[in-house]
């Protein structure tokens, strides 16, 4: 939903109007770092538009193994599918951090929606870029050796969520190896000893569920790899 704030001209203003009304929507709420936000399943049909904080969204697959599939931040919002086709959630989604947010019920979002015409039209942008994010990912993540995945993953991570320290590039949130390995298919093991292999070129540091990009070429280059 960060599209609401990257338009011009009159669709600007009109987006703007709509995002301070969204803004207001809803109640103000809070949630702790391991707290449920969305339960995967659950019927209910509000939304929550993330003003700060990150979270991350998982699934259970095959193996009744939870999975981690993406990550939310300020800006971003979750769970506008169920208010749409009041279908059961089809992913949870947990604060990574304290996350801060505005709660909004179904009957005011697509109240909003409907209000909105351009609110409505960057909605829908939203959710398709967010299919076409998933099936690049489902490509990208998957081909090739391990550690060329972890490198496109991370460099797609820090191109949406990276920001600048005096030591580099700080990929947020904070990823375990084994969410890591959810996100590119690969396991744990595989995942730390590229961690380690890109610490050893000067590449990234990786210091509990840290990880500082050095060298973003150097990324580029190990991602290349088929």
């Amino acid at each position: 939903m960060s599209e609401l704030a990257d338009r011009s001209g009159t669709e600007a203003d009109s987006l703007g109007r709509a995002w301070s009304a969204l803004m207001r929507a809803g109640t103000a709420h809070t949630y702790e770092r391991g707290e449920i936000m969305v339960l995967a399943g659950a019927t209910d049909t509000f939304v929550l538009l993330l003003l700060d904080g990150f979270a991350k969204v998982t699934t259970i697959d095959d193996l009744d193994t939870t999975v981690l599939v993406d990550i939310r931040a300020s800006g971003d919002v979750v769970g506008e599918t169920a208010a749409f086709d009041n279908e059961p959630r089809s992913a949870t989604v947990t604060a990574a951090q304290h996350v801060s947010v505005r709660r909004i019920s179904q009957e005011e979002w697509l109240g909003w929606v409907v209000q909105y015409q351009a609110a409505g039209l960057a909605v829908n942008r939203s959710l398709a870029h967010r299919s076409r994010t998933a099936v690049r990912r489902r490509t990208e993540f998957t081909r090739g050796p391990v550690i060329s995945r972890l490198c496109r993953a991370v460099l797609d991570l820090i191109g949406q969520y990276g920001r600048p320290t005096p030591q580099g590039l700080s990929v947020r949130p904070g990823l375990s190896h084994a969410e890591w390995g959810d996100l590119i298919g690969a396991r744990e093991r595989r995942v730390q000893h590229a961690l380690q292999e890109l610490s050893a070129a000067r590449i990234v540091s990786y210091s509990r569920c840290r990880l500082t990009v050095h060298s973003v070429p150097g990324l580029r280059e190990f991602a290349a790899d088929q």
